[in-house]
């Protein structure tokens, strides 16, 4: 199986937790961030939980990650409502046009579907309409687009 499907939201962990601990303007952020991907709250406690498990036992952090979290969360604030469900069409539409593996399409539609755009990345895929080009997405959607051999 290809590479490892990497959460969004395990993104966020990783800048909030950077140097081990989390202050409380990190923890509302990743709030923010969960409520702005729509995680169900198991889903976000099993990502939470596989996170800590990599940490080390004691903890000299202050919470410095909290600006590279800061601007991960402000930039998916900045287009994911509005735009999320045009991108993922995009995405879709030019996982067709290059041939869709079933692996490929498993895998991609998964990881779109944990961030609540399976849908819209599906009607990209099959509905015949005009999209932008994949070159115009986000860094967001790196991850599905090396799935897809993008």
């Amino acid at each position: 199986m290809g590479d490892r499907m990497v959460h969004p939201y395990s993104i966020g962990l990783s800048y909030g937790w950077s140097d081990d601990a989390l202050n409380e303007e990190g923890h509302n952020l990743l709030n923010r961030l969960a409520g702005l991907l729509g995680i169900e709250y198991h889903t976000r406690e099993s990502l939470e939980m596989e996170h800590v498990e990599t940490m080390p036992l004691i903890s000299q952090g202050v919470g410095a990650g909290v600006s590279a979290l800061r601007s991960y969360v402000h930039e998916l604030e900045s287009w994911f409502s509005e735009d999320g469900e045009k991108f993922a069409r995009c995405l879709g539409r030019s996982a067709l046009d290059v041939g869709l593996t079933r692996t490929g399409w498993k895998e991609t539609f998964a990881w779109m579907e944990s961030v609540g755009l399976g849908r819209a990345f599906a009607e990209g895929a099959w509905i015949e309409t005009e999209v932008s080009e994949v070159n115009d997405l986000p860094e967001f959607f790196n991850h599905p687009k090396k799935l897809l051999g993008l």
